[in-house]
């Protein structure tokens, strides 16, 4: 496999590289039954346009074939965002992403940026990928075109990565959410925090966390009487459902139970718990 910066984008190529997009986001989520990813219905335009903008090109390609690329948005002298990362969904598994994501920081590096910084969508499980590959979660918000949840993630090229298999970040005071495994389905525990608290992660149980920032002790029947809907009362306050979390609207959607409850972290366990319920 190569991976190259581009300096110019002939239209074949443009339409090879948009194509690889499309069926990247249109494959890539965690769990089944989200919005559609803006990047499924990229027009090769975009790129086009992006490109005579100013921004970088790198494309991964094999046998001959485009099989993944990057685009860098050069936002300041000391910041570079990542865009429209995209891998084709036969060459999962096989390092491209990191490698188009190494290119681009490497490049980064020489040009004396201080700062990769990136959005990711919680729902669609790609902050946990990033957090593998070195980048930390500095801030959660709500999209502001669908009703899911992004984190900006960063890393700072000069420094070694440091891979870690989540980044749950801290979350409080307010309303958390914590999901889990349980055998016949999936286990929902909604709790106030009175301060800063990781929520679980790591377990081999933890499917991720959903948080109402400074939510309080008026929202937590709220969102109980929204899970019940969906699920039973076990009575010691959490609630069950009886098939995996992929099933469980409250999990793949949160913010469409209650706009400012957002997904705080997903685990790739969900996608093995939705294949195991089919």
């Amino acid at each position: 496999m190569h991976v190259n910066l581009i300096s110019s984008v002939p239209g074949k190529l443009a339409e090879s590289v948009s194509r690889v997009i499309r069926a990247a986001y249109s494959a890539g989520d965690l769990v089944p039954g989200l919005p559609t990813a803006d990047g499924a219905r990229v027009p090769t335009g975009e790129l086009l346009d992006d490109v005579a903008a100013g921004q970088l090109l790198w494309v991964a390609e094999l046998s001959g074939r485009v099989v993944g690329t990057v685009r860098a948005v050069r936002s300041s002298p000391q910041v570079w965002e990542v865009r429209r990362l995209a891998v084709s969904p036969s060459c999962r598994g096989t390092g491209a992403a990191r490698r188009l994501l190494r290119q681009l920081e490497a490049e980064a590096l020489a040009r004396g940026v201080s700062r990769v910084a990136l959005d990711a969508v919680v729902e669609r499980g790609n902050p946990a990928f990033y957090a593998r590959v070195g980048y930390r979660t500095v801030r959660h918000f709500p999209a502001g075109d669908k009703p899911l949840s992004e984190v900006r993630m960063e890393r700072d090229p000069r420094a070694v990565p440091t891979p870690v298999a989540h980044d749950a970040a801290p979350a409080g005071p307010g309303l958390l959410l914590d999901w889990r495994t349980a055998p016949g389905g999936t286990v929902c525990r909604p709790r106030l925090l009175s301060g800063d608290e990781v929520p679980a992660a790591g377990t081999v149980s933890s499917l991720g966390a959903d948080f109402w920032p400074s939510a309080d002790a008026a929202q937590l029947p709220l969102v109980h009487d929204t899970l019940v809907r969906e699920g039973r009362p076990t009575g010691n306050g959490e609630v069950f459902f009886d098939r995996p979390a992929s099933q469980v609207a409250a999990f793949r959607t949160p913010r469409q139970a209650h706009p400012e409850l957002l997904a705080w972290w997903r685990s790739p366990i969900a996608r093995h718990q939705a294949a195991v319920g089919r």
